[in-house]
């Protein structure tokens, strides 16, 4: 087939190059046009559940929530792994899916599940639609200041403005599913109605919601007609009318007016519910400002801080911003100590703009790009003074490692056409040879366009030159020597052309063959390997298709058309004297050929020492340019005291030159879709470019990143005895935690039951695990440790006054956290309208048990007997006010003190403290026991098991010796019923290479047998795979050298020289086999076989090693992860210059003394 290929390439000439040009221009409009990803997504689909259950402690999510969601999750067709957390009102699950199964069809299966989930009112079960690579841009909202420096608009203002007018606008952007929000203050409005004034006029708290909400609505009164049209007939009662006081401010050109108009607008919705009638007493109205704290306000008296007011709802993070302070310049400002003057925001507003799975970043990243211009630029788009500061932005990744790609790749095709210049001596032919490769790139990126992948630094990086100009080198090489050397000299050009190229056809198909198949084990790669890989199979399959097919086609059709004219010539000096060189040392190496065998066999000897000082790892990490650091408060810390911390730690982060900004994350965000506390801090740190960060006193060069997180974590370690600092990268961190569902790029997770038991455990694990060499930031994810403010309803006491447990229940939930009963619209944006008792009635846990519960199904009539004495707590039976007080409230006009007329003013109140019993440590009600009772954080589940979690890191040290060393430290510690789990990026290196054990054998069986069918001897068979033996020791002893651990990028690198060894290896003894055919000696034949196969050999091994050395060598940002391919490519291929070159022939020498047969030798015909 190749040979009819070659023919019609030859004669269709100028059809072959106008596919050429055509191949050109639309493989550069791929260039182009096709996507790049900085990094493969490795995750599988992970469909998260969110589920909120307001103000339940993390048992109560586990048993109510959590364990619901489970069960009717499970089973799902391609469920691979369910993790779950339950913490404080909020429950976690998330479902990850096996490889193969496309995001929205897990998605739709979630879906179709949770309609048949039965959970407490008033829960409603979400899918977050995060990724682990899907934050693509965070941004900050800043608000202008005031003459004071102070924010002229409230959390309030930019939080109503980000979730209820940004998040629209982005969610409209093709690719983007979502804009989540972090930080500021979802506002909301309250009643804090006085117990004491309720208790008054005989109003129930029942009667106060009713009423109120039913002055909130909106009615529909169908239709009327009006002669030949119709009306429809409506009924306005929405607070405000339901008008948008937003659209009113975004009208607005000065940032004072439009705070000024929201704070306006927002006390008309004050006043108004303030005059809501709630009941009547002797004609006279009873409103809401009669019954809440401070009372009624005449018509002009300022609003204040009680009674009704805007608020916000309870608080589940903060986000903190520092950056350093510019000068007119945009250069950063410096004190007189030389240190940078830094400008803190202690609270901001956060946006995160996420992509849908599966789509391309760089097309979503313009577009976004230019909605956030627009929304800048544009007035009436955001409020006046507002801007949209974008800090992290996918592109500058994308950039910056797409610009080590090109400068690899530009630098490796220049290493590779001086190569060929050199050897070939002729700038035509270099020419030639050197066009296939932009040429068969050109293809990769016209397959990857039309098949709609992406490409990224693997699949394009590690790409080998040197491979990809093999096939042409082999083609190109054989017609300039047979035009040189006046070979069948009788015959046209053209004829010669064909019968060079045809003369090595075979072998090149053999030999492209057999390295399609060495490239096996990339194709079958599964888990995260196989996403991280598989591109790169894909990229460097299209590449070398296309590479062969240019060589059988444009090569000799450019030969004929540009070499017509080339006469006889000898090789150039450097070619005949390399010859010379090899021809006396392969006499020497035949004839002590025992020298040659015995450097074989040291070099395999020695790299068997030295294999199991090797260390192991799944990949290395690629560069971000950024700092990821976590950090672990103590687990009941409130907001204000992990917000307190934080502060002290970015103190430490501000004093590294090397830290471009400093941005901490506080807690977790409102809508649940980061599980965490007020305990869990995240610090996002981006780096300036490394060329930019100074020279530290006492030392002659800048720090290493890891020199800098060294120091960092020694100072923070320092400055907060106890507590745990994880230190990796953004979108590294994102992956690492969907992976393994623990916040850590490693973890050990120990199964068990009960959470006392396994938090003990883990404490003693945790200690053996830091004791391990290079293993840091040991944590334990603590499960205990949540103290709660437990009242058990006691079902006897509530039956003594008649009062049912929801009552009491619900006394509890609006006073402390505030019970939302309607909604306030306006416009397009609602906000809650809560009653809640105020601050002075619910701040300890003795106000707590002195809230008032009514008690209307006991009333005792006037002048008779209370069957239940008064104690000195509670207090008399009737009559009481809460606080103790005798004093009489003021009367409304033309009511009676007694309030006779309505019977709650008859019932008797009670307190909270006349329903609850402690319990003790069993849980069970005792009075003797406590209402504070220890609690769980956070409860981890895996598979419907509980576990707690540990989380570390390796530096310093290979992965595999390390966890294989903390395994055996361990083993004591947990022991049955228990089990450990490792997890992370350890789990993943471990599956990566038992599928590489697999596959491997298999591929590598496969080439024997094409070797065999090649050669139809097995000596054969073993003299080519000696050459890769070779190959292999040599990318062992380089990484060795190096210092780099073994990795899935190395095992890539050994694939790739792989099918270069067994090429060369196989064109080398059909060479020899042919001329042995022809009537020459073994020894003859060795020789003449071996120097004539010299040069394209030499140019191969070296166009190889050149094409990846600049990757080998840079340290920009990206190259990490090609580094150990290059590395492996590079040392095994100067293992093949210094040994193989010899130790082939004298293989062949030694152990092939018997002639081929006519089928061996076809190969070389």
């Amino acid at each position: 087939m190749i040979s009819r290929l070659i023919h019609w390439a030859v004669a269709s000439r100028l059809v072959v190059l106008l596919l050429a040009l055509a191949l050109m221009a639309f493989g550069g409009y791929a260039f182009v046009n096709v996507n790049v990803e900085a990094y493969p997504d490795p995750a599988p689909a992970i469909i998260e559940i969110i589920a909120q259950f307001p103000g339940a402690s993390a048992e109560d999510v586990e048993r109510q929530v959590t364990i619901p969601l489970e069960v009717a999750l499970a089973g799902m067709p391609g469920l691979d792994t369910m993790r779950s957390q339950s913490m404080f009102q909020l429950a976690d699950v998330r479902c990850q899916f096996e490889y193969g199964i496309e995001n929205k069809d897990a998605r739709q299966e979630v879906l179709n599940r949770l309609t048949q989930v039965a959970l407490p009112d008033g829960v409603q079960p979400v899918i977050s639609p995060e990724s682990p690579t899907g934050e693509i841009l965070r941004f900050t909202l800043t608000s202008p200041k005031d003459a004071n420096g102070r924010d002229i608009y409230t959390l309030n203002d930019l939080k109503s403005l980000l979730d209820f007018t940004l998040e629209r606008r982005f969610r409209r952007v093709p690719r983007i599913i979502d804009m989540g929000s972090y930080g500021g203050t979802m506002k909301r409005y309250e009643i804090r109605p006085d117990p004491d004034r309720l208790r008054r006029y005989g109003i129930s708290l029942a009667q106060l919601e009713n009423a109120v909400a039913a002055a909130n609505r909106n009615v529909g009164g169908q239709y009327i007609t009006q002669g030949q049209t119709v009306q429809v007939v409506r009924g306005l009662g929405l607070i405000g009318m339901g008008l948008d006081p937003m659209e009113g401010a975004l009208a607005q050109t000065d940032p004072v007016a439009a705070a000024a108009y929201l704070r306006s607008e927002e006390n008309k919705r004050i006043r108004e519910i303030r005059e809501i009638v709630v009941a009547s007493v002797n004609n006279v109205p009873v409103r809401v400002g009669d019954l809440v704290e401070g009372g009624p306000l005449a018509a002009n008296d300022p609003l204040g801080v009680d009674g009704v007011v805007v608020g916000f709802q309870s608080r589940l993070g903060r986000v903190m911003f520092s950056e350093p302070v510019l000068d007119a310049n945009g250069a950063e400002q410096l004190d007189s100590a030389g240190a940078r003057v830094w400008r803190d925001h202690d609270d901001v507003v956060q946006g995160i703009v996420l992509l849908r799975k599966g789509e391309p970043s760089l097309p979503a990243l313009a577009d976004v790009h230019d909605l956030v211009d627009q929304l800048n630029n544009t007035p009436g788009a955001l409020l006046p003074g507002v801007k949209i500061e974008p800090y992290y932005d996918r592109t500058g990744l994308i950039n910056m490692t797409t610009e080590t790609v090109r400068e690899n790749l530009f630098h490796g095709m220049a290493l590779v056409g001086i190569v060929l210049l050199m050897f070939l001596g002729n700038v035509r032919t270099a020419v030639i040879v050197a066009i296939n490769v932009p040429l068969a790139v050109l293809v990769a990126f016209a397959a990857l366009y039309l098949r709609d992948e992406s490409a990224n630094l693997l699949s394009i990086g590690a790409v080998d030159f040197g491979i990809l100009v093999d096939s042409s080198v082999i083609i190109v090489e054989n017609i300039y020597r047979r035009l040189t050397h006046g070979d069948d000299s009788s015959l046209t050009v053209k004829e010669r052309v064909l019968h060079a190229s045809t003369e090595v056809q075979r072998s090149l198909m053999f030999s492209t063959a057999i390295m399609v198949c060495a490239f096996l084990p990339l194709f079958t790669m599964q888990g995260p390997a196989g996403q991280i890989f598989r591109p790169m199979a894909h990229t460097y399959a299209f590449a070398l298709g296309g590479a062969l097919l240019l060589a059988v086609t444009l090569s000799p059709v450019l030969c004929e058309t540009l070499l017509a004219n080339v006469k006889p010539k000898p090789d150039n000096v450097f070619v005949r004297w390399l010859s010379r060189s090899y021809q006396r040392q392969l006499k020497l190496a035949l004839r002590y050929h025992f020298v040659s065998l015995g450097a074989f066999v040291i070099v395999v000897g020695l790299t068997m020492l030295l294999l199991p000082f090797l260390g192991r790892e799944f990949m290395p990490q690629l560069e971000e340019g950024n700092i990821y650091v976590r950090g672990t408060f103590p687990l009941n810390a409130s907001l204000d005291e992990a917000s307190d911390r934080t502060r002290r730690a970015r103190e430490v982060f501000k004093k590294y030159p090397e830290v471009e900004t400093v941005v901490a994350q506080v807690g977790r965000p409102d809508d649940g879709t980061d599980p965490t506390g007020f305990y869990n801090v995240e610090f996002y740190l981006p780096m300036k470019p490394h060329e930019d960060w100074p020279i530290p006193p006492g030392m002659t060069r800048a720090r290493t990143k890891e020199e800098v997180v060294d120091a960092m974590s020694d100072e923070l370690d320092a400055a907060f005895i106890g507590i745990n600092w994880n230190f990796s990268q953004y979108i590294r961190d994102g992956v690492m935690e969907a992976m393994s569902g623990v916040k850590g790029e490693n973890s050990l997770k120990i199964i068990g039951p009960d959470l006392t038991q396994l938090e003990a455990v883990a404490n003693d694990a945790a200690a053996k695990l830091a004791a391990v060499p290079g293993v840091i930031d040991v944590g334990v994810f603590r499960i205990m440790g949540q103290s709660n403010l437990s009242f058990a309803i006691d079902k006897e006491k509530c039956a003594r006054w008649g009062v049912a447990v929801d009552d009491v229940e619900d006394a509890l939930e609006t006073a402390v956290g505030g019970k939302a009963f309607t909604t306030l619209v306006e416009g397009e944006r609602s906000f809650d309208l809560v009653l809640r008792w105020p601050e002075s009635f619910r701040s300890t846990r003795e106000e707590i048990l002195d809230i008032p519960v009514d008690v209307p199904a006991n009333v005792t009539p006037p002048g008779g007997e209370p069957q239940v004495a008064a104690t000195e707590s509670t207090g008399p039976e009737a009559g009481m006010s809460v606080t103790g007080a005798a004093i009489s409230l003021p009367s409304p006009l033309g009511s009676a003190e007694s309030g006779g007329t309505n019977p709650l003013n008859q019932a008797p109140r009670r307190r909270l403290r006349d329903f609850v019993t402690p319990l003790d440590a069993a849980g069970r009600l005792d009075a003797q026991g406590s209402f504070v009772q220890p609690g769980a954080s956070t409860i981890y589940r895996e598979e419907g098991r509980r576990l707690i979690a540990m989380k570390f890191g390796v530096r310093g040290r290979d992965l595999g010796g390390a966890v294989a060393e903390a395994q055996q430290a361990l083993a004591p510690v947990i022991k049955p019923p228990l089990a450990a789990e490792w997890s992370g990026e350890f789990e993943q290196m471990e599956q990566a290479e038992q599928r590489l054990k697999l596959v491997v054998p298999l591929s590598l069986a496969l080439v024997i047998v094409m070797l065999y069918l090649a050669f139809f001897s097995l000596r054969d068979v073993a003299i080519v795979l000696a050459n890769v033996v070779t190959l292999v020791c040599g990318g062992i002893l380089a990484l060795l050298v190096m210092r780099t651990n073994f990795s899935v990028s190395a095992a890539v690198g050994f694939i790739s020289i792989f099918g270069v060894a067994i090429m060369n290896g196989l064109i080398l003894v059909s060479s020899i086999h042919r001329l042995r055919l022809g009537g020459h000696t073994l020894e003859e034949a060795v020789m003449e076989g071996s120097v004539a196969r010299l040069r394209p050999m030499l140019m191969t091994i070296l166009t190889a090693i050149l094409g990846l050395l600049p990757a080998a060598v840079s340290t920009r940002i990206g190259a990490q992860s090609q580094q150990p391919l290059a590395i492996v490519v590079i040392g095994g291929m100067l293992m093949s210059l210094l040994l193989n070159q010899h130790l082939t022939p004298v293989l062949y020498y030694v152990f092939r003394r018997k002639p081929p047969s006519n089928d061996a030798a076809s190969l070389a015909e």
